[in-house]
């Protein structure tokens, strides 16, 4: 759990006993110390997002792709993760999962595990007003990836079973298709069933990409030259 979490739980547990969340806010003074520590949590957030998505690809041109549906899941669940703290929404857990909206001041409820967001509330949020990441074509995506990962883990048990097309292919034709999927402006693979394994994931992690620049937020060079040295691409690494 990030700083910016821990703080917003220990913020949420002052709440008096009967109060409804939403009418109970952080003070002044902690809005501010949760703000101090959003960067950090951006960082951390996104590093596990490329992280992932580099240990997936990887995976794929090796073979392993029960593993690599994991390691893609995972991506796409961090960027999203990075891209709500970067827009000042703090996810965090206090027993039930929560979220706090720092410009508003104000407790929201969260999805009903950390990997089920609440979608509704979430467009309902003012700064993450028409951004695509949240929107319901995302959100359908990511609903579907997830149910990929769990049948991976808890059906399959990492055995490789046949899945998508899009997921089994030589070294050279993946990194192809990772440019098409990269550079695909009209979303033309994004949400088809055949390609969002692959196509849903790569969208994030470079939108996460272009929103770190626009925050002027830079990964620490540690951790910049180990996604580099995950990063088995033949293209930028994101974030690089």
């Amino acid at each position: 759990m990030s700083d910016a979490a821990k703080l917003a739980k220990l913020s949420f547990m002052k709440k008096p006993q009967g109060t409804p969340f939403s009418s109970f806010g952080p003070s002044v003074g902690e809005i501010l110390a949760i703000g101090a520590t959003l960067e950090d949590a951006v960082i951390g957030s996104a590093y596990a997002a490329i992280i992932s998505y580099g240990e997936a690809m990887y995976a794929l041109q090796h073979g392993s792709i029960s593993w690599s549906v994991v390691r893609l899941y995972y991506s796409c669940f961090y960027s999203i993760r990075a891209l709500l703290l970067i827009h000042e929404v703090v996810p965090f857990s206090s027993g039930n999962q929560m979220m706090l909206n720092i410009p508003r001041c104000k407790f929201l409820k969260g999805g009903s595990s950390s990997h089920h967001w609440n979608w509704a509330e979430i467009k309902k949020i003012g700064q993450l007003d028409k951004q695509w990441f949240f929107s319901s074509d995302s959100q359908e995506a990511y609903g579907k990836l997830r149910e990929h990962r769990e049948n991976v883990n808890y059906t399959h048990v990492f055995t490789d079973p046949a899945f998508h097309n899009c997921l089994v292919s030589s070294e050279s034709d993946l990194v192809k298709r990772f440019r098409v999927y990269r550079d695909d402006d009209e979303f033309l693979y994004t949400y088809l069933d055949e390609h969002l394994a692959i196509a849903y994931p790569t969208k994030l992690v470079f939108e996460l990409d272009v929103s770190l620049r626009h925050a002027s937020i830079s990964l620490p060079q540690e951790s910049l030259s180990h996604a580099k040295k995950i990063w088995r691409m033949k293209d930028r690494c994101p974030c690089s």
